[in-house]
């Protein structure tokens, strides 16, 4: 817990500037009244906002933290973890772990713990998340539960009781948690080139240097039966190539990958979706590309086959 406090202590203090504006014809600079500009303690700007505290209000990262960390204190709890931040400060990602252990399969214990990010611009709220990660690979696992996510925007002051509803959440659910993935170990895709197609729906891609290969790695490691695998396993595919394949980039870059993932298992009425709608969806749109689009190319020799096959599966 000390680490975390400290951690708190040297993250980077923002606060309003005045923002100018130069008209270069006649070398002029004139004050922007209805803006403002950020910057950190160390002297980093970190983007340009509204100087309205009705419409923005700054919510700094050392007081998320320590509240997080006061939360997770009074559950008795010592939490670890890792915080990162972008260059120009504007972005920060915190990934903490509870020690709260799941089992949603004999084999794949899951530690709990919470997602935290944050920003320093007009587009980026506080975001509370389920975070977790599968011991046996280290995959890292977020925002698949809807019911344990907590978030405000920067038109609100900072509300510390937020991160305590957001600890008790993750403390109190895990039977939630193991449930919702036992449940999507029950919704089964078609076949491996299936569960390709639905990764590639995602979006997930963008991350990857060689996506195809990368994920088709991923799910031959995670897919026990490569003709009927669960969404539950396409999932952690998608989390094993987002965790291990990624090399260079960053949490808070990678934060919007897991949650485009999470899709997988979150339905948006926190329920498990249903296999043969997220497998159908991911068929179809992926048809009409290449049937559309003058410069697709198929994403492996054979796909224009294998969609048919996945066509007829589906009744489409």
């Amino acid at each position: 817990m000390d680490e975390l406090y400290e951690t708190a202590e040297i993250l980077p203090d923002v606060e309003r500037q005045d923002v100018y504006a130069h008209h270069i014809g006649e070398d002029e600079w004139e004050e922007v009244p209805y803006r403002d500009s950020l910057w950190t303690d160390d002297g980093r700007t970190t983007g340009v906002v509204s100087s309205s505290t009705d419409f923005y209000n700054i919510i700094q990262y050392g007081d998320i933290l320590e509240t997080v960390g006061d939360a997770a204190g009074s559950h008795g709890l010592d939490p670890s973890g890792r915080v990162t931040v972008s260059p120009t400060a504007h972005k920060m990602s915190a990934s903490l772990n509870f020690d709260e252990e799941i089992y949603p399969s004999e084999d794949d214990p899951i530690d709990l713990g919470l997602k935290v990010q944050s920003g320093h611009s007009g587009f980026h709220a506080l975001k509370y998340d389920i975070g977790a990660e599968r011991q046996v690979c280290s995959n890292g696992m977020m925002a698949f539960v809807s019911d344990l996510h907590f978030q405000q925007t920067h038109g609100e002051p900072f509300q510390p009781g937020l991160a305590y509803n957001a600890v008790d959440a993750v403390v109190e659910s895990p039977e939630v948690v193991e449930d919702r993935l036992e449940k999507a170990q029950e919704q089964e895709l078609v076949n491996r080139d299936e569960a390709l197609l639905v990764l590639m729906d995602t979006g997930i891609d963008q991350y990857l240097e060689q996506p195809v290969p990368d994920l088709i790695n991923a799910l031959q490691s995670e897919v026990d039966d490569p003709d009927s695998p669960t969404l539950y396993e396409t999932y952690n595919a998608g989390t094993r190539a987002l965790t291990h394949y990624t090399d260079g980039i960053p949490d808070y870059d990678l934060d919007q990958g897991f949650e485009a993932l999470s899709n997988l298992l979150e339905n948006g009425n926190s329920e498990v979706p249903e296999g043969n709608k997220v497998g159908s969806q991911a068929v179809s749109r992926r048809s009409l590309q290449l049937i559309e689009g003058d410069d697709v190319e198929p994403y492996w020799d054979g796909e224009i086959e294998s969609l048919r096959e996945l066509r007829n599966a589906r009744e489409l």
